[in-house]
């Protein structure tokens, strides 16, 4: 599978991100609406030994209950219409999260550190200090919930104006909490505190003398440098807001000598901070500091998580409920914060759970550009396409100057997923003159060959992708150019440009999969690209795309169960999201199997995932016609020897 291929996760993640995949099972649905639902909860009432009012008539902040899930008759349908008090965050309802939380307290006398944890949260979002701090010191009574109850009291003195009490508590903790989370939390508080020499200090003790880049996404290096990219950008700020510009300046300098082939992005960076164009320059208070840092806590509980997968040789996969119930009580704590409230509902949206993407988006205090993209892209996976326009348009009224790129290059990915081809190629031929730098413009010619691609015309792809690639000059630019010029029928130059590319990345899994797969699907060199993708799958054997294109490369050689088994396994991996490539190549494999039914459902899968025109064509006459001919000629496999240092010869590229 190649990754620049567009598919409905591809075009909805280029929309998120512009704002800053993938059919499954229908939206869950969160009304209690029916008797029978109604009795289900009387009965939860009795065998729990207390009343509807006291299950959703807890005092909770305001904050809390502008999240609740609302019934027929608007009311919180409270926490006992949710199997658990997870399933309530992945509805985005925090009121019945934290009213499930109380109501533990209530009915084991106030032993249960963890809900009185969150609880304390609740207390703080409504000012109530020494409550918070009062549940805060319950929570630290557990030898497991110690660092965490630390964290939080120090951060209500905080909140409460007392810095001097609120660092003295923070030392106590923050060494000993998870990765930078004690750094970045310091820096913060100094920062809300107007000790902005402080900050910088902090700051400064964590940023690295020597910046090393990342080789490749799988390098063990990207975690690291993502963190130092991050400091990097929170100090500059602050240097900029303390008009210190100069200083700023050469930070992202820095990253620009560490990781040269993405100067052009940094220079991008470089000219905001030289302008303010898009940037906050007020100063950070204390609500802000101690959402962010919360935000920065479940991060680095989430990469715990990941590195503790890798070890076992495992992929970290499922709804990580722990980072999404912290970081939606942040927002309890800056309802406001529009950053985290994105990266809340993105998260969400990843996991198909596009109601309560939607819900999230639709609860914010503020109606904004970003928020508006947001919910049009939750309705289009709810098939509302008319709400879906109307956010659309809605999105286009609020956007101001700043935010006019990146809303219309949102929005005419989102035409894509809706189909309007007139009205996504109209605004895919404008954008790129909306951009200032040579990054954005980049960018958005990226976008637009997107937009051409998904419908077809690749000329018109293939132009905008060679004008992305002259202004930045960097290994996605360049992928994205040789896919481009293959759909084209330029594909030796784009096997060039891709050999190429390979020579300077031969350890790089998604290098050797672009490289596999563009064998597969543009050449007959069969055994080449099956020896390129072994390879590919023995340095990330748990990616999902990878192991599409190596079980592909099976099919090519006649290996039909082989490939069965692969791609099947891509499936598992990347629930529960879906990837039309991979239903249309099992669909391809089941039928020669004989598996006639299972192949017209994974046909029809395919079609619930937007691709591309051409591709919807094909997928619409294999339904009503399945297959003509036979399989491939079933080959011997070609033999696969990595060597002893796992690396890739040359030759072999």
């Amino acid at each position: 599978m190649k990754f620049t291929q567009t598919s409905a996760a591809a075009l909805s993640v280029l929309a998120l991100a512009a704002c800053a995949a993938v059919e499954t099972e229908p939206a869950q649905t969160f009304e209690i609406s029916d008797t029978d639902q109604a009795a289900v909860n009387a009965k939860k009432y009795e065998i729990l030994g207390i009343s509807p009012e006291m299950a959703n008539e807890f005092e909770l902040s305001d904050a809390a209950l502008a999240t609740a899930v609302r019934g027929p008759d608007n009311a919180p349908i409270g926490p006992l219409a949710y199997a658990s008090p997870g399933e309530a965050v992945k509805a985005g309802d925090m009121a019945a999260f934290v009213a499930a939380m109380k109501l533990s307290i209530e009915r084991n006398d106030d032993n249960v550190p963890f809900a009185s944890a969150i609880s304390s949260i609740d207390a703080a979002a409504a000012g109530e200090y020494d409550r918070a701090k009062e549940l805060a010191d319950i929570a630290a009574e557990s030898a497991d919930l110690t660092l965490l109850g630390g964290f939080l009291k120090a951060w209500y003195f905080g909140l409460e104006g007392d810095f001097d009490a609120a660092i003295d508590a923070e030392l106590e903790v923050g060494p000993r909490l998870p990765g930078l989370t004690g750094d970045l939390s310091l820096a913060a508080m100094l920062e809300a505190a107007g000790r902005e020499e402080e900050a910088l200090a902090v700051y400064s003790a964590i940023t690295p003398s020597e910046i090393e880049a990342p080789e490749h996404q799988f390098d063990p290096q990207s975690i690291l440098f993502s963190h130092v990219r991050l400091v990097i950008s929170r100090q500059a700020l602050l240097l900029r807001r303390l008009g210190r510009v100069d200083e700023a300046v050469a930070l992202y300098q820095r990253l620009a000598e560490a990781e040269p082939e993405r100067a052009t992005t940094y220079a991008a960076a470089i000219e905001q901070i030289e302008t303010g164009r898009g940037l906050d320059n007020d100063p950070l208070d204390a609500n802000t500091a101690f959402a962010r840092t919360m935000a920065d806590y479940s991060l680095a509980l989430a990469y715990q998580r990941m590195i503790r997968s890798a070890f076992a040789g495992q992929q970290a996969s499922g709804f990580d409920d722990t980072k999404a119930a912290f970081d939606q009580l942040a927002l309890l704590i800056d309802p406001a914060n529009e950053d985290l409230r994105l990266a809340v509902i993105a998260d969400l949206y990843d996991e198909t759970l596009f109601e309560a993407a939607l819900h999230v988006a639709e609860v914010a205090p503020e109606e904004t550009a970003s928020l508006q993209l947001a919910k049009a892209q939750s309705h289009v996976r709810m098939e509302q396409a008319g709400e879906a326009r109307a956010a659309l348009g809605r999105a286009l009224e609020l956007a101001d100057e700043d935010e006019e790129l990146s809303t219309t290059s949102s929005a005419m990915l989102i035409y894509a997923l809706l189909g309007e081809q007139e009205s996504a190629s109209e605004l895919a031929e404008t954008t790129p003159d909306l951009a200032q730098t040579d990054a954005e413009k980049a960018r958005a010619h990226s976008t637009s060959a997107t937009i051409y691609s998904q419908f077809g015309n690749f000329e018109r792809a293939l132009f905008h992708a060679r004008a992305a690639r002259e202004l930045d000059d960097t290994h996605e630019r360049r992928m994205a150019l040789a896919n481009a010029m293959a759909d084209a029928g330029e594909v030796d130059e784009a096997l060039q440009l891709i050999r190429a590319e390979a020579l300077r990345r031969p350890n790089d899994p998604y290098m050797l999969n672009t490289l596999g797969y563009f064998l597969i699907e543009n050449t007959e060199q069969y055994s080449e690209a099956f020896r390129v993708l072994a390879r590919a799958n023995a340095l990330a054997p748990n990616d999902p795309y990878i192991a599409d294109s190596y079980g592909w490369a099976r099919y090519r050689l006649g290996d039909l169960e082989g490939a069965a088994r692969y791609i099947e396994q891509a499936r598992r991996l990347l629930e529960p999201n879906i990837h039309w490539e991979i239903e249309d190549h099992l669909g391809d494999i089941y039928w020669h199997l004989g598996r006639e039914d299972e192949a017209r459902a994974a046909w029809e899968k395919a079609l619930t995932d937007y691709p591309r025109e051409e591709t919807r064509q094909k997928l619409v006459e294999k339904l009503e016609n399945g297959l003509e001919g036979t399989p491939p000629e079933k080959q011997p496999l070609p033999d696969i020897s990595l060597g002893d240092d796992q690396e890739v010869n040359r030759q072999d590229i």
